[in-house]
């Protein structure tokens, strides 16, 4: 993936911003408005892993924020327009039916403009709801740094709302 400091500063600063407003009052946390659904096949005996899919329903108007995600996977649009800001692909409009590959260490900001459906597809040694928490362990990071890429200098806007990164809570 290539990898666009600029950017990926903006959005861990747009990231801050947003949690920033939710923490204090200033913004909604919608949260409650999307829809969220896990699937999981059963572990393959070939290949020993199981195939993780999260579903997550958006409505219009809303923004949010995705993780960093440790490994390529698929990432398919199956309903709804929105614009997509990353590293990997700039801004972009993308209506759904569409289906692409999300590169590792990716994050992305979704403006949704109307009601859309997002779905990822990982690989996992899990196969159950009752270990999502080790299923995103294994899928999603952190930081850019536990991958080993340059983790974006949030220090200055951290000082300027007095906050710091470990009061920022992680939006998927």
């Amino acid at each position: 993936m290539k990898q666009d400091l600029k950017i990926r500063q903006s959005l861990m600063e747009f990231q801050s911003l947003l949690m920033h407003g939710i923490d204090d009052g200033t913004l909604e946390d919608c949260e409650d408005k999307t829809k969220l659904e896990h699937h999981f096949t059963p572990v393959d005996p070939q290949y020993g892993c199981s195939s993780y899919a999260r579903q997550l329903f958006m409505p219009a108007g809303m923004v949010v924020a995705g993780a960093i995600h440790k490994k390529p996977h698929l990432t398919i649009l199956m309903q709804g327009t929105m614009i997509v800001i990353s590293e990997d692909g700039g801004r972009q409009r993308v209506t759904g039916p569409k289906t692409f590959v999300s590169p590792a260490g990716t994050k992305r900001v979704f403006h949704i403009e109307k009601d859309s459906t997002l779905v990822c597809v990982h690989l996992t040694a899990h196969s159950s709801e009752a270990d999502l928490e080790a299923v995103e362990a294994e899928v999603l990071s952190p930081t850019y740094a536990e991958m080993g890429l340059e983790e974006p200098d949030l220090s200055d806007l951290e000082e300027f709302l007095g906050t710091t990164t470990g009061k920022i809570k992680k939006i998927e």
